[in-house]
């Protein structure tokens, strides 16, 4: 079992077409925020609100066309006129073409196109802060990815200082056996924990290439890319819970859609009040018409010109529709405003209770430091008697234990720290500026 995990693992890193190279955490996020597809698709939608935030979307400009037309015919032509007059003529030809440039454009529709362009500067907003949610939240995936490889590697560090004790241990054992200070069931006790440590080691070099997949995952990399991370977990060890709440109530995505959400909904409420009042439209035509025929008095006819008018609409009953709508439009715009109500409290309710666990998971972790050269000193007592031979194996793998449960839970209690961090500064929008 072990040679096939030990197989795997150097396939792995074997095979990595980055293999040992440096990955930082800033060229990681270059890199979702580059490959990304949830990201690619947020842009792609931003790009898109921005391109139709434009006067002639919201019908504010004119429209201009060109037509022409030509039509022909031959007919028999048999005519009599009172005067006395006879015309009789087989395959007569007639021709008539038209061609004409138009131009209609509203004049006034009761402010409902300068609603609907205000509308599409806020739907391009709303695009952009959805562009800025999706990349806070990669981001901090990113970075809760990113440190849990740190993570990994550092358990896997834990984890060998550990085989390194219980190697001192089998080591001490085997020597007091071979010199008859100490019987032989200590040194195999001593060599079935360090097989049982040595298996341990094994499994976290197993957690350090998963996690290193699930950051591959992250960042649209080939999953069997892999690099060596930074070795540390830096932790921001002063940030203010007024100061955060602060900066969510202006930054936070969640609430400036939610913000944007009401503006939208009171323009909803604009525009069907503006269905109440009269549309002007101006029309105005520039054509040509020519008629050409070889029968008749007329063999040639010929106008051009410029024709205009205004026209205007107005609906003075429609079923009650208009207020239907706007009744409808008014519930909309309370709806909007319950809703970002409740994205406040929720964001609100959120950063509360991440920065009480943040700062909880802060002191943990000094308290966890403090335990662990504490566990340190006390493996190094424990290894210098068992040499000597003041104390026994099991006083000893209880101080190891002990050693290995405190290095480990440093390592957590700073990721945990660091998680939480990351969760405030993404709740504060101070994640990515």
């Amino acid at each position: 079992m072990k040679k096939v995990v030990l197989y795997i693992i150097t396939l792995f890193i074997s095979s990595g077409i980055y293999a040992q190279k440096f990955l930082t955490l800033d060229s990681a996020i270059a890199i979702t925020l580059k490959n990304n597809y949830n990201i690619l698709l947020a842009q792609n939608a931003y790009k898109t609100a921005t391109n139709n935030y434009a006067p002639g979307e919201a019908g504010m400009l004119p429209n201009i066309g060109l037509t022409a037309g030509f039509s022909g015919s031959e007919y028999n032509l048999d005519q009599k006129y009172s005067s006395g007059l006879e015309i009789s003529k087989n395959g007569a030809t007639s021709t008539t073409i038209n061609p004409a440039i138009g131009l209609q454009w509203t004049l006034f529709d009761g402010t409902k196109m300068f609603i609907a362009y205000k509308q599409l500067g806020l739907l391009r907003d709303i695009s952009m802060l959805n562009l800025k949610a999706s990349i806070q939240d990669n981001v901090a995936s990113v970075i809760e990815a990113y440190y849990n490889v740190v993570q990994q590697k550092q358990l896997l560090s834990v984890e060998d200082s550990n085989l390194a004790v219980y190697k001192e241990e089998m080591n001490i054992a085997l020597k007091q056996w071979q010199i008859g200070t100490s019987s032989k069931l200590n040194y195999l006790q001593a060599e079935v924990s360090y097989n049982a440590q040595n298996s341990a080691y094994l499994r976290q070099e197993v957690a350090v290439v998963n996690a290193i997949i699930s950051l591959n995952q992250l960042l649209e990399l080939p999953l069997e890319t892999t690099y060596n991370v930074r070795q540390d977990i830096t932790i921001e060890r002063e940030l203010k819970f007024d100061s955060l709440n602060s900066l969510a109530t202006t930054q936070n995505p969640t609430l400036a859609v939610a913000k944007t959400g009401m503006r939208i909904a009171e323009n909803n409420v604009k525009e069907t009040d503006a269905m109440r009042l009269p549309t002007i439209g101006l029309g105005l035509n520039y054509g040509l018409t020519r008629t050409q025929s070889n029968a008749g008095f007329a063999l040639y006819n010929q106008t051009t010109g410029l024709s205009g008018g205004l026209t205007l609409s107005w609906t003075i009953f429609n079923g009650s529709i208009i207020n239907i709508q706007h009744e409808n439009a008014q519930l909309a715009e309370l709806s909007a405003k319950f809703q970002y109500n409740l994205a406040s409290f929720q964001v609100n309710t959120a950063l509360l209770e991440n920065f009480k666990l943040y700062e909880v998971n802060l002191k943990i972790l000094k308290m966890d430091e403090d335990n662990f050269l504490i566990a340190k000193e006390n493996i190094y007592v424990a290894l210098e008697q068992f040499r000597i031979g003041t104390t026994n194996i099991v006083q000893l793998q209880q101080a190891q234990q002990s050693y290995a449960l405190a290095g480990s839970q440093v390592v957590s209690d700073r990721y945990a720290a660091k998680v939480s961090e990351t969760q405030l500064l993404q709740l504060s929008g101070e994640l990515v500026k």
